[in-house]
């Protein structure tokens, strides 16, 4: 396994082990009121997929396979020489590039990041995305607490569907 590979995903790994930390940080209520809300241990990957401003939006984890608010994950392509106007989120905001070149500027500087790098917008900073005209840039963003752009927000009513667990026992396809 290459650097890069091996870097994207602990990174991911430690990004869902520190989901799981949290749900499982409340009380025996809240842990029963959890499981009654239902959440998938395993998901079909893209709960949806839309086109945005001329962004490939997929959505992967929301409250509706996570079973709960805590964070909220997609995978974006943005394309060659897009701009976004600044704005501010209400969540940690954490970009891990891909592929491709991505920029953004926060609060005034400017950062570029490459395959394998992170960026992080803390609530309340002032935020640009940016791509060079080179070519697209594919990132997966993650919101902490989930506080997701407003045309996330109930796209369909459609829960992603759950994976079943693997049969112990028997050959594996």
């Amino acid at each position: 396994m290459t650097t890069k590979k091996w870097r994207a995903s602990a990174f991911v790994g430690c990004l869902l082990s520190a989901a799981s930390a949290l749900t499982m940080s409340g009380s025996s209520a809240a842990a029963v009121a959890h499981s009654e809300q239902g959440y998938a241990y395993a998901t079909a990957g893209v709960m949806d997929q839309i086109h945005v401003a001329g962004i490939d939006w997929k959505i992967l984890l929301n409250k509706s396979n996570l079973g709960g608010s805590e964070l909220e994950m997609v995978e974006a392509t943005f394309p060659a020489g897009m701009l976004s106007p600044s704005h501010t989120h209400k969540a940690v905001e954490i970009i891990y590039v891909l592929s491709g070149t991505y920029e953004h500027e926060v609060n005034g500087r400017l950062f570029r990041l490459e395959p394998g790098m992170t960026g992080i917008v803390r609530p309340g900073d002032h935020v640009r995305h940016i791509v060079p005209k080179s070519g697209p840039a594919k990132v997966l963003i993650i919101w902490a607490p989930a506080s997701a752009p407003a045309f996330f927000q109930n796209i369909h009513s459609v829960a992603i569907p759950p994976v079943e667990p693997a049969k112990t026992g028997g050959p594996t396809p």
